[in-house]
Formats: structure tokens, sequence, C-alpha cells
């Protein structure tokens, strides 16, 4: 067998070639505490969610932290346990995490937890796992 249909073989060491540009985001080259799938759902919805309260003058803000939980929550739980293959309980801690962040009225673009968020699902080496993938 080849070397090349080896890797692609080895469920540890996802091809980086297969998938698209885009399967960085649920095959990232590193193992990180949470997908970059997962961290781009996490900062889109917070982005949707803070946008539409900003727009109903704050008016919305029990629905968008209702929303935002829950939505949070259970996109990363899916995307954590189906993609990643964290075990439940692992899953569900991060599901939690993810919920709160999304949850809180407030947007996470410039803040501390936006920063964790990217540096915890690689968002931060977007542009490596890309160029990396195109070589």
């Amino acid at each position: 067998m080849a070397e090349s249909e080896h890797e692609s073989l080895d469920p540890d060491q996802p091809s980086h070639r297969s998938g698209g540009p885009l399967s960085w985001l649920i095959h990232p080259q590193r193992k990180r505490f949470l997908l970059p799938a997962t961290g781009v759902w996490i900062l889109v919805l917070d982005w949707l969610l803070f946008s539409s309260n900003l727009l109903s003058a704050w008016l919305a803000t029990p629905v968008v932290v209702v929303l935002g939980f829950v939505l949070g929550s259970a996109g990363t739980f899916l995307t954590q346990r189906k993609a990643a293959n964290d075990r439940p309980a692992m899953a569900a801690l991060k599901a939690l995490l993810a919920g709160i962040v999304v949850g809180v009225p407030w947007p996470l673009g410039g803040t501390i937890v936006g920063g964790w968020v990217l540096l915890t699902s690689g968002l931060a080496d977007a542009k490596k796992e890309v160029m990396n993938r195109r070589d």
C-alpha cells in the first residue's frame, strides 16, 4: 500500500487534502479543546443574537439569552459528540460552557472570552490550516 493511502486510512491522522477547503473545520491538523466548527458556531450565533438584541433596543434580551444558551449548547454538543468523538460527559461540559458563552447578552468579539474561543478552537490558526491543505 502506498504511503499516501496508508495516511488517509489512519483514523488518528485525517487526510489533509481530502474534503475540500473547509474540511479543517471538522478535521483540524491538531486536536483542540473545541473543533474549529464549534468555534465558528459559537461566534456566529453570538453575533447574530447580539445583533438582533441590539436592533430590538435590548427588549429581546430574555429571549436572546435563552435562545443563545439552547442553540449554543445543542450545536456544540452535537458537533463535539459526532465530529470530534468526545465522550458524552466531555461533550456535555463543552456544551454547557458554550451555552453560557453564547447566552450572555453582550458580544464576544474583542473580549477575553472571544479570544478564548478563537484559541481553544484553533480559529486563530485558520490561515495556517488553509495554507497547509493547499500544499
